[in-house]
């Protein structure tokens, strides 16, 4: 019996130690979510409705300890710097132009970068580094997350 009660706390352990700078993937009440840690436990995750219902959209969040971090469509805390080059910003929605085509962005741009820089409030957290076997075998698949116009 006792074996049974820790094999559920094993697994929850587990996963709070991922591996740093892999992505991984999951789907879990009608969203895909992508996630990436640092080695620091900072967490990047992005979430791609995929069946929750009409009034749901995507959504990116960063988590640092206990707190997590999201844009709004007025308020941008949140901006990344893919591979040295391109600065991407994701909306909290994708039901309007705008935001429409910078989620598309963000996530083609996220689908296959190989340095993630994050920026909250103009000051740079963390760096994500993923390994190339998890961005052509997971991260590529974010590419498909299009904003709601342009499914």
């Amino acid at each position: 019996m006792k074996k049974l009660i820790l094999l559920p706390l094993l697994f929850a352990c587990a996963s709070a130690h991922a591996v740093p700078n892999i992505w991984t993937m999951g789907f879990w009440g009608g969203y895909a979510e992508y996630g990436i840690q640092d080695s620091d436990s900072r967490v990047l995750r992005i979430a791609c409705e995929s069946g929750a219902g009409d009034d749901y959209d995507h959504s990116a969040s960063f988590e640092v300890g206990d707190k997590t971090y999201q844009n709004s469509d007025s308020e941008y805390p949140l901006t990344f710097l893919l591979d040295g080059k391109k600065s991407v910003t994701p909306p909290a929605s994708t039901g309007w132009h705008g935001g429409d085509n910078a989620w598309n962005e963000f996530t083609n741009g996220m689908s296959k970068a190989r340095k993630i820089d994050v920026y909250l409030n103009n000051k740079k957290i963390t760096t994500f580094t993923p390994i190339k076997s998890s961005i052509d075998e997971v991260a590529k698949g974010m590419a498909d997350c299009k904003g709601k116009l342009s499914q």
